[in-house]
């Protein structure tokens, strides 16, 4: 299946950027596709499940349960949809004081006609652009657009 992986700085410390990612409720600030989570616990533990309405390729509209497969505090989180095996994987470094980011986008095949139709829709283009979407909405959910890292 489809999978798209990229590697950025973010000029912020980990703890800023792990305490956006680790909070669901925080997703719809970040991530353009977004619209709501719901059923997020105060803390996230690997395990965890919460609701994403969210809209996918096409623009359709979609509510689906995501679980907490990794975590790593501070450093590594993986949440996967239990409906269509689209997952994000995310590992933070320090980088002195800012944060190497990895991020991979990309869906696990699921079984059934739904499985490989999601397979489709997610391809390495549509992949890429949403890692590139992704990240410049953790820059400005930590406070740092990729203007403010160049004029530094």
């Amino acid at each position: 299946m489809a999978s798209w992986k990229q590697q950025a700085l973010i000029e912020a410390p980990v703890n800023e950027v792990w305490e956006v990612l680790c909070d669901p409720a925080r997703g719809p600030e970040w991530s353009e596709e977004v619209i709501a989570v719901t059923g997020a616990p105060t803390k996230i533990e690997k395990g965890s499940t919460f609701d994403v309405t969210a809209r996918g390729p096409l623009h359709l509209k979609s509510t689906t349960t995501f679980k907490v497969e990794e975590l790593d505090e501070l450093h590594e989180i993986k949440m996967k949809c239990q409906y269509s095996g689209f997952y994000s994987h995310w590992v933070l470094t320090d980088a002195q004081g800012a944060t190497f980011t990895e991020v991979e986008l990309g869906v696990e095949r699921m079984p059934g006609v739904e499985g490989f139709t999601v397979g489709a829709l997610h391809t390495k283009s549509y992949l890429r652009r949403e890692v590139d979407k992704l990240l410049d909405g953790l820059r400005r959910a930590v406070g740092r657009t990729r203007e403010d890292v160049g004029a530094t």
